[in-house]
């Protein structure tokens, strides 16, 4: 800084052209303008996000299996992010259990109930807002340096707060769809948990099941895809024998 004793003309041009051009004087207008950047582009992909998000829930809107896949596939790949940048050191440690927590108690829980519909006063909904505070508070002091790290937190902040929006649009309009097949499973995951935990029954429906969707979206894939197809043939005799009977009919 140039100190001068009558008047500013009497300080060196060469200090006031140091001090103009300061690293420090440009840090604020260059942090703002890509604060700007980051957010107007975020603010483009959710709303490409969404149409596209409403383009194909018009194509499946009967089809809430196909629907929860997709948002099953979304929250998976945003956890996925979210421990990605934990490893990559741009958080603090305990935002790495926070999003799994939330993502366990919060995404999980929705999905696994969805399509069912619940009140904006229900507890459901209550827990869903509690946890989406929680996450975006420890990410919003769980950063490894914030301002360096802008463009993280707003894509975290974001898509957490994009996902319920999502989910929203996704329930089915007609409240006679608004409903499992079983409405005990309408209960919140720890409980669930629980059962499965306590009752060998409750564990032996859930093996057939998962057993179930797991042959049918083997059989799924293997109908697109010949490489799948005789990848299963030759690891699974059962499938070979039915793929050998269902050539000799055809």
């Amino acid at each position: 800084r140039c100190h001068c004793s009558s008047s500013f003309s009497s300080c060196s041009p060469n200090s006031v052209m140091l001090s103009l051009t300061s690293p420090n004087m440009a840090y604020i207008p260059i942090v703002s303008l890509y604060t700007i950047l980051v957010v107007l582009s975020l603010f483009a992909a959710v709303g490409v996000g969404v149409w596209l998000w409403g383009n194909f829930l018009d194509r499946n809107e009967h089809d809430p299996a196909r629907i929860r896949a997709v948002m099953f596939l979304m929250l998976s790949v945003t956890t996925v992010w979210e421990l990605g940048i934990h490893a990559a050191g741009l958080t603090r440690g305990y935002t790495a259990w926070v999003s799994l927590f939330v993502a366990f108690w919060g995404g999980l829980d929705a999905l696994l109930r969805f399509p069912a519909a619940h009140d904006l006063e229900s507890l459901f909904c209550v827990k869903h807002f509690a946890l989406l505070m929680l996450k975006t508070l420890a990410y919003a002091v769980g950063m490894a340096g914030f301002r360096a790290h802008l463009a993280a937190f707003l894509t975290v902040f974001v898509y957490t707060w994009a996902m319920p929006v999502l989910y929203a649009m996704a329930l089915p309009m007609d409240p006679c769809e608004q409903v499992l097949r079983n409405d005990a499973n309408d209960v919140d995951i720890t409980v669930r948990v629980w059962r499965l935990m306590v009752n060998r029954h409750e564990r032996r429906n859930c093996y057939v099941k998962c057993r179930g969707w797991w042959y049918r979206s083997l059989a799924d894939a293997s109908e697109k895809s010949i490489l799948i197809r005789y990848v299963l043939c030759v690891t699974s005799p059962e499938h070979r024998r039915f793929y050998t009977k269902k050539v000799r009919s055809v």
